[in-house]
Parts: structure tokens; C-alpha cells; sequence
């Protein structure tokens, strides 16, 4: 949909509350939160001498003009593209269910296009992949092999239920979701050996799925 943008921030859990009162300022609406973390498996960590940072996952349904400033301000003000800090990705949305929708996610305001990025909009996109729970390294592992450089893991549980809603899939409380950004040249590579690995015909019984992506912050590696 022309002018409507989806918007998915993962940052440090303990910077949640301030980046809830970031996206009110900018003037996002229903935003949902997820907390999360990364998909980097304990045994690499240790290796390292790491210890794993709990995430917080963000997303928001926006005009074009608020995502071109939350964007910037992102980058500018809330220091996303910081080493540590977390990541952000922009998507076109494809459409919205009628009035209440737009209602819900954008207000009462018209939508309005924001200006021109003259760049390769379709240079990345994100993968998403819902396994069976405690499958997460044979995705990762997988994907890895295929040229990603990491992950972020959601646990699909609903609230008040046992059952959550995820682009009109049903997740039960056992599965978990892995969120790839990759480049572009990387997708189908990436996506075949996930399915290789951990697709329906494995214990994983996992699907991958991709969605193109507008822009990106925070990803040192695609950014170079």
C-alpha cells in the first residue's frame, strides 16, 4: 500500500521504556512489543566471552512520512546504529483491512508520502521462519552456512490465550520465531537451506518466508 510503511525495531530490553516514549513522541499508534533474543547459541557466547543481551522487538504500522522521520531519528537521537544497540527495518505494506485499520495504525490523519529515496529499495529483505520450539540453532545453523550473520528469536506466545496471530498464522505457545535481515542475494541460498534443515519434513517442522525491505539501520556488516 502506497504510503504505509511496517516498521520493526529490536533494541536492548532495558531501553524499552524509552523507546516506547520515542515512538508515542513520533506519533506511532498500536504499537506491539515482543520481548526476545538473540539467536546466538550459549556455547558461542561462552567461546567469546560473552554474555547474551534480552531484547525487546517493536512493531508499527506507519504513514511514510513518520517512518522517514523515525528513521532518522533513530540513527540521530536514539543511537540504533550503535554497536550493541539493536537494529531497525523498514517494509512497504502490501495493504491495509479497511478504515479501522488505517484508523487503528495511523489515526485520523490522511496518509501522506514522504520524499523520494533514490536508492535500491530491494537490496535486503527479512526472513521469517516458524519452527517447532527449541529448534533455533539448526535454523541458525543453517542459515549461517547459507551466508546470514545472525538472528533474533520471538517465542510465539498470545496473550490471554494459548494461541497468537502472526501475519494470519496461527502459532502455538511452542513454536518460536527466527527474524533473519539479509541481503538480498543471500534470500533464496539462506531460505533453501533452512528448509533443508529444519523445513516441514524435519523435526523442526519449521516454514521460511520473506518480506522485502526499504531500509535498514543498525546492521554493521550490510551497512559497510
Amino acid at each position: 500500500m502506497e504510503g504505509v510503511k511496517f516498521v520493526l525495531i529490536v533494541t536492548r530490553r532495558d531501553y524499552a521504556e524509552e523507546y516506547m516514549d520515542f515512538l508515542k513522541e513520533i506519533g506511532a499508534k498500536g504499537v506491539l512489543r515482543n520481548f526476545c533474543r538473540g539467536a546466538t547459541s550459549e556455547s558461542v557466547l561462552q567461546a567469546l566471552g560473552l554474555e547474551r543481551v534480552d531484547r525487546i522487538m517493536f512493531r508499527a504500522i506507519v504513514s511514510e512520512k513518520t517512518a522517514e522521520t523515525l528513521r532518522k531519528k533513530l540513527i540521530t537521537e536514539m543511537r540504533i546504529a550503535a554497536t550493541g544497540n539493536g537494529f531497525m527495518v523498514i517494509v512497504s505494506a502490501d495493504s491495509l483491512g479497511g478504515a479501522s485499520s488505517k484508523n487503528y495504525f495511523l489515526g485520523d490523519a490522511p496518509i501522506e508520502k514522504g520524499e523520494k529515496i533514490m536508492e535500491d529499495k530491494s537490496k535486503f529483505v527479512l526472513l521469517i521462519t516458524i519452527a517447532d520450539k527449541g529448534n533455533v540453532d539448526t535454523v541458525m545453523d543453517a542459515a549461517k552456512e547459507a551466508g546470514a550473520t545472525g538472528g533474533t528469536v520471538v517465542s510465539g506466545k498470545g496473550t490471554g490465550t494459548n494461541i497468537a496471530k502472526f501475519f494470519g498464522a496461527t502459532i502455538s505457545e511452542e513454536k518460536d520465531m527466527v527474524y533473519i535481515v539479509a541481503k538480498r542475494e543471500n534470500r533464496d541460498a539462506i531460505m533453501k537451506a533452512i528448509m533443508e534443515k529444519a523445513g516441514r519434513d524435519t523435526e523442526a517442522h519449521g516454514i521460511v518466508f520473506s518480506l522485502p525491505v526499504d531500509e535498514v539501520a543498525g546492521i554493521g556488516s550490510f551497512i559497510e
